[in-house]
């Protein structure tokens, strides 16, 4: 996700939509109430002979008051629908319309309050675009590429010299080649995805491991019918990409719920559970994070303590239902905090 232009006093932001991914985090920040304004197809109609008649859709600027947010996921979009506030003349202003968002959109949102961590989310999206190497593979070349912020470089293509009536060590040596560009490449990326036709991806994967279990457990493998740049275009449509940048925030998530049950295990009084035990620690200014599951993120009460918390200097965390360990929080209440000092023996 990119941030074009943030405007605290207007209550506004604009931003870039750059993968499936920045959906989930939008799905959650846009709300009922807010503003919506985009670039959108809208279906005209003109008055000809006495009659209202179809022409046809036209491209306009929209602004949209948000009544529903739901992702779709059998097309990969957000849907966002409400009411038209404002719109070229043709159009009819408190007539509904749905904006569908998908990777590439620009939007500009306005909301009645900004939230801290609701903005930290939408910043931790537009920081999730990590380096990523994505290599497709075969037994006649390997191209690599660098994915960042949905750009693509080529950065090598390597021939195979040795053809397949060569002896099984030639071809191995073709494999090792391969491997050592991509190690040559692998400390500055987040993720690895070696794809291809065949099994020559394996072949390469096992190579890399031998040499570093540390680059080996940045590999995610994956099927392509091409070792060109249609494969790494095939690897990255098929969402390969998209599975890096979520692990990645997983990890931090699970991170922080991992020490959340540690401390409820040792009830060490670092931890409370439920949602009067955490409002009674926020009274007294004890939370250092708030763990707010992410089903109950737009229940009133819960938003106004995470408001608070901010201004008390503590953190808010979103915990998703993505991995076990989120599941088992909502299944536990959906709401917790770390406290920065005991309140209860």
């Amino acid at each position: 996700m990119k941030i074009v232009k943030i405007s605290p006093k207007a209550k506004k932001i604009r931003i870039r939509v750059e993968s499936i991914d920045d959906l989930f985090y939008l799905k959650n920040f846009i709300e009922p109430g807010d503003l919506v304004k985009a670039r959108t197809p809208r279906t005209v109609f003109l008055e000809r002979e006495g009659e209202i008649k179809k022409v046809g859709k036209k491209m306009m600027v929209i602004k949209i008051l948000v009544e529903k947010v739901e992702f779709q996921a059998s097309v990969s979009q957000l849907k966002i629908t409400g009411r038209i506030v404002e719109a070229p003349d043709t159009v009819q202003l408190n007539s509904y319309h749905s904006i569908d968002v998908k990777p590439g959109k620009h939007l500009t949102i306005t909301k009645k309050e900004w939230r801290k961590y609701q903005i930290e989310r939408l910043k931790e999206a537009e920081r999730k675009s990590p380096n990523i190497l994505i290599v497709a593979v075969d037994l006649d070349q390997a191209t690599l590429a660098l994915l960042k912020n949905n750009r693509v470089e080529i950065l090598s293509e390597i021939k195979n010299e040795f053809s397949l009536l060569h002896e099984e060590k030639k071809i191995a040596e073709y494999y090792q080649k391969v491997a050592e560009e991509i190690l040559g490449f692998s400390p500055r990326m987040k993720g690895i995805i070696i794809a291809g036709p065949g099994f020559a991806k394996e072949h390469v994967a096992k190579k890399i491991r031998e040499k570093s279990e540390e680059a080996y457990k940045k590999i995610i493998l994956g099927t392509t019918s091409s070792s060109t740049i249609t494969g790494i275009n095939e690897a990255i449509k098929l969402g390969l990409a998209d599975r890096i940048a979520e692990e990645n925030e997983m990890l931090k998530e699970t991170k922080i719920v991992d020490e959340f049950f540690l401390h409820l295990r040792k009830e060490d009084g670092f931890a409370v559970l439920g949602r009067d035990k955490v409002l009674k620690a926020n009274e007294l200014g004890a939370i250092q994070t708030l763990l707010i599951s992410e089903e109950m993120i737009k229940d009133s009460q819960l938003e106004s303590l995470a408001a608070d918390v901010e201004n008390k200097a503590g953190n808010v965390q979103i915990i998703s239902m993505t991995h076990d360990l989120g599941e088992q929080f909502k299944n536990m209440g959906g709401v917790g905090a770390i406290l920065r000092f005991r309140i209860w023996d």
